[in-house]
């Protein structure tokens, strides 16, 4: 359910994007705008066949989005309460589970436009770029949350309307583990991806 809301729409905005510059843009959104151009390239390239860009295009995307502090966010209280060799397989499926349905969208790139409106740095370790993505019939917002990390500006949350998506997949894979525990939320999880390979 999520995938067919959530992640489409935000990843739109690695499909296409027209950059709208502000006096001193903040790194974050260089940062963003980079990654769109990079992944492109990688879309555009004719001498790629369609299993090289795929693999270029999760590794470019990859490299910007802090999966461990999306996972943890996502889980909430559980993270605390799983093992570590749960942390490290729920980490793992989410990033499948994740540039997987990217991949999906943007293989069928179609020249969508995404309006960059401005960045912001709250502190020395948040930041938001917000964006618009514009189609002849819409607009839609999108403020992508990221995070200082390691010497680099990456992404943990995605909002879309206001909708937060790891609000929204917390509340999916919370309902999951009180049913079914971390295990049946591993499995499931595990499930998908398998059929998502096939």
């Amino acid at each position: 359910m999520l995938e067919r809301f959530f992640l489409p729409l935000f990843l739109l905005y690695l499909s296409a994007i027209t950059t709208v510059y502000a006096e001193n843009e903040s790194k974050p959104g260089i940062i963003v705008q980079h990654t769109v151009n990079q992944v492109l390239e990688i879309l555009v390239d004719k001498d790629l066949s369609q299993a090289e860009k795929k693999a270029r295009a999760y590794d470019v995307v990859a490299e910007q989005i802090n999966f461990t502090g999306m996972s943890r966010r996502v889980l909430a209280i559980n993270w605390k309460k799983a093992s570590d060799r749960q942390k490290q397989k729920f980490e793992s499926l989410f990033r499948d589970i994740l540039l997987n349905t990217y991949w999906q969208r943007i293989k069928n790139y179609d020249n969508e436009k995404v309006e960059y409106i401005t960045g912001m740095i709250e502190g020395n370790r948040f930041a938001s770029v917000d964006t618009v993505i514009v189609s002849d019939q819409i607009e839609i917002p999108i403020t992508y949350r990221m995070e200082f990390v390691d010497g680099t500006w990456m992404a943990y949350d995605f909002l879309i309307e206001s909708l937060s998506l790891v609000t929204s997949y917390r509340t999916e894979y919370r309902n999951i583990i009180k049913t079914h525990g971390i295990d049946g939320l591993l499995k499931q999880m595990q499930e998908k991806v398998a059929r998502n390979s096939t």
